[in-house]
């Protein structure tokens, strides 16, 4: 290993306890991560707009949520209605429809970011695409003719002036809320390594411009890239880590954002869901009906113990 923990540490990072609330932001990466909070019994809203890579259209959507920018014009695919402020799993089948499902996620957002206690961005890429028509940076090309947008590689100090709005928007609305960034381990190697690695080092200069009392970075891309160093721990594709190297990341972050109170509690509920998730080579037997009940009673048990897990 190249690198040591210590190298690696970055301090002062919120301690989070069951029952806070966490938003997660950003690229696909989040949602890998999401699953490890979930899976530990933690109440996290994930990419309530779907997932977005660039961090223009993510601090957009913050001040949609907050009221302070306007929704981008839609786009009709066919009969299919889909918007630039949001990933293509958002969609309708009517303007009208598209406009109250966007407003009912970025008010969930709104509300949950109130009280949230940690809020993570997963920055993707520095590469994004313009629309001519409005110059905005969009979430999501929707597979519309590329001759409606111009390619470009953003530059952190331009970048920062959308997430400064932001920033301040959250700490007006919820001044103990504390923002961990994260850069994605993915490689996204369409647009060539060399400028993949031109992407992510924009996004490390954006982070380092960030830094204040309430920010904190956490070396998610340095883990898988620096300490894995192998393409074991990537897909097939050699470009999205694994199920193995997400897990890594996951052991890595607990130890920094939880106590070892927390921790000790988290062993606990992965021991149960493990214990849920396990197969019976019998199921309808009765020693499996038996086997479920007594994973029922002591899933009950805990959960009355701690009703602050999420489950």
């Amino acid at each position: 290993m190249i690198l040591s923990n210590s190298s690696l540490h970055q301090g002062n990072f919120p301690k989070i306890e069951h029952g806070d609330s966490i938003v997660q932001l950003g690229s696909c990466f989040s949602t890998h991560m999401t699953y490890w909070f979930k899976r530990a019994g933690f109440r996290v809203l994930d990419n309530p707009l779907g997932v977005i890579f660039h961090p223009v259209p993510l601090a957009k959507q913050i001040l949609l949520a907050f009221g302070k920018a306007e929704l981008s014009t839609f786009v009709q695919k066919e009969d299919v209605f889909v918007s630039y402020d949001a990933s293509s799993t958002l969609y309708a089948m009517s303007a009208s429809k598209l406009e109250d499902l966007m407003q009912n996620q970025l008010q969930e957002l709104r509300n949950v970011l109130e009280n949230a206690k940690l809020l993570i961005v997963t920055l993707g890429s520095a590469h994004g695409y313009r629309l001519k028509t409005s110059g905005e940076l969009v979430a999501n090309c929707h597979q519309q003719p590329q001759a409606l947008f111009e390619k470009e590689l953003s530059e952190a100090e331009d970048m920062k002036s959308d997430w400064g709005l932001a920033v301040d928007a959250l700490k007006q609305l919820n001044p103990g809320i504390q923002i961990v960034f994260t850069v994605s381990p993915v490689r996204y190697v369409r647009d060539g390594l060399m400028e993949n690695s031109l992407s992510k080092s924009e996004l490390f200069r954006l982070v380092s411009l960030l830094k204040n009392d309430s920010t904190h970075y956490f070396p998610a891309f340095e883990l898988v890239n620096d300490v894995l160093r192998d393409y074991r721990y990537f897909e097939t594709d050699g470009v999205h880590p694994s199920d193995q190297a997400a897990e890594f990341v996951w052991d890595f972050l607990r130890k920094e954002l939880f106590s070892v109170q927390t921790n000790d509690l988290i062993d606990e509920v992965i021991k149960l869901r493990k214990m849920e998730e396990h197969r019976l080579l019998y199921p309808e037997s009765r020693k499996a009906e038996e086997y479920r009940n007594m994973v029922k009673q002591k899933r009950e048990s805990f959960l009355s113990q701690y009703p602050v897990v999420a489950w």
